[in-house]
């Protein structure tokens, strides 16, 4: 295959220095192994090169987007929750790791990855909760390798149940154990030093009610061996808890800045990497602005789930100044699809509703442009997103110099982007387009999908004797194999008993609990 790509002649939409969008029209991105090399037009091409040319004539080239939360293994679930909140997304999602075996948590990573590629995603910030053991961590992990994604893969053991059935629902108090501790040290060490790794390991968090000691220690660990990153969900209700976790965050010393490997010598410990922060009080936003700690919105999720409304366009944030991190997430995509430029839309619309509510309540109206931009919305998908995980300097936006990770959209065959592209380019890739209009998905200079169809991955489970490429026909084919089964071994469960135990495991005030439908 030719080590060189030439995408001719499209929309290509850059970042200034300030984060403002510029779409430059009739350019060539040339693309050497995994690096943008030259932005210009008319590249000439030497003619000892062996170059794949692509003709992006009528198309637009965006940098690939940026998904800071998302649970990728959790494919086979997909549905189940389409009108769930969040206690029985917890039942019934969730704590259905304990149907999964590694085979099954392999088919649910890679077609979660798969999903997230085909709709232009190319870097994935995985809190996978599904380390059930060792194997299924290393499953997942494989997958993503498998998958062509670049991806932080923070690895956490859930709240485990130790046994599960028609009549008792145990659950394994072993939150954070050793084993864990030292299969995510020793990935760590084998891909976080590896310049050429797409996927770099992280650690998925959220025990703090375990004693400061036990987790400084075990962060302090991870450090050591190259983990730059800790995620978390935060969020205050009457489920997870009406106190805030962010003073408790910010009395260990955890609220700081993302930091790149390159700068990571002499830290001590990881950064945190936020996701929701929904409902917590005002001063705690504004110390996370303060402070740079890094927070994801979910907007689908988030209103679903009663979590609160997304904090992304909070006044805090959009007060602050452009390099503010944040970002957005899928959460979960077994109820709403892995596109985040729909995240996007959700995020603007539901941030605009609820600051005209405030308008409208005082009898006014508002008559200057609506609240935030397009343009900001994008860039917390791409420059923002990257920066919120401190790997800026290498994908979120299209820069001689950094990894190729592209989207391209063929906005002249386009039915929904019919118009607006000639107005706005941009406009046109977060309002209008669909995932069937993203023809090209380039990750690390490699081609992930082409010509509107998703390429072939090389898979470590051997298939056959001839080969273990597979067709996304395959692939799919492996999931509602694995879903089959599991849907067999979920029918065991008593989900009312399941309930109960997780209650009582969190402390629920079941007072506090009402009909979200009434």
């Amino acid at each position: 295959m030719p080590s060189s790509i030439l995408l001719r002649g499209g929309t290509v939409l850059t970042h200034d220095e300030n984060d403002h969008v510029v779409s430059l029209v009739d350019t060539d991105i040339l693309i050497d192994n995994d690096t943008i090399s030259k932005i210009g037009r008319q590249i000439p091409i030497s003619p000892d090169q062996t170059v794949e040319v692509i003709d992006c004539k009528g198309k637009i080239v965006s940098p690939g987007f940026i998904d800071t939360h998302h649970h990728l293994w959790q494919t086979q679930l997909k549905g189940r929750h389409a009108d769930h909140g969040l206690v029985e997304y917890m039942v019934k999602g969730y704590m259905m790791g304990y149907t999964y075996s590694p085979a099954d948590t392999y088919w649910g990573q890679l077609s979660g990855c798969l999903e997230a590629i085909n709709s232009g995603t190319t870097t994935v910030l995985d809190h996978a909760h599904i380390a059930y053991s060792a194997e299924h961590a290393n499953s997942a992990l494989n997958a993503t390798i498998d998958s062509g994604l670049r991806s932080i893969f923070a690895g956490q053991v859930p709240v485990r149940l130790s046994h599960w059935d028609e009549k008792t629902c145990d659950i394994n108090t072993e939150f954070l154990p050793e084993w864990s501790l030292d299969q995510l040290s020793e990935l760590a060490s084998k891909h976080n030093r590896d310049p050429k790794s797409r996927v770099e390991v992280g650690l998925g968090f959220d025990a703090w009610f375990l004693p400061k000691d036990l987790v400084l220690g075990a962060f302090q660990k991870l450090k050591g061996n190259g983990v730059r990153l800790v995620t978390s969900h935060v969020t205050r209700n009457a489920f997870f808890g009406l106190q805030s976790t962010i003073p408790l965050m910010d009395s260990y010393g955890l609220l700081r800045e993302p930091y790149s490997e390159d700068a990571g010598d002499g830290k001590t410990l990881p950064f945190l990497h936020l996701s929701h922060c929904n409902n917590i009080p005002e001063e705690d936003l504004k110390r996370l602005v303060a402070t740079g700690t890094p927070v994801s919105s979910t907007p689908d999720t988030e209103a679903q789930m009663a979590l609160g409304h997304p904090v992304a366009l909070h006044l805090a944030f959009r007060s602050a100044t452009t390099t503010s991190n944040a970002g957005l997430g899928i959460d979960c995509h077994t109820n709403n699809p892995s596109s985040i430029l729909l995240q996007a839309r959700t995020l603007l619309n539901v941030a605009r509703a609820q600051h005209n509510d405030l308008l409208l309540k005082e009898d006014k109206f508002p008559v200057a442009d609506v609240l935030s931009s397009t343009e900001k919305v994008f860039n917390l998908a791409t420059i923002r997103g990257a920066r919120s995980l401190g790997i800026h300097n290498k994908v979120g936006s299209i820069l001689e110099g950094k990894k190729a990770d592209l989207v391209i959209f063929d906005a002249e065959n386009s039915v929904g982007m019919l118009s607006a592209t000639e107005f706005d380019p941009l406009v046109s890739v977060v309002r209008f387009s669909e995932a069937a209009d993203i023809e090209f998905v380039i990750v690390d200079g490699k081609v992930r999908k082409r010509n509107g169809k998703l390429v072939d991955v090389e898979s470590s489970v051997n298939q056959n004797e001839d080969s273990t490429a597979l067709k996304w026909s395959d692939v799919a084919k492996k999931v509602r194999e694995s879903q089959k089964e599991i849907q067999e071994r979920i029918k065991l469960l008593n989900t009312d008993v399941g309930r109960e135990s997780l209650l009582k495991a969190f402390h629920v005030d079941e007072t506090r609990l009402v009909d979200g439908a009434v």
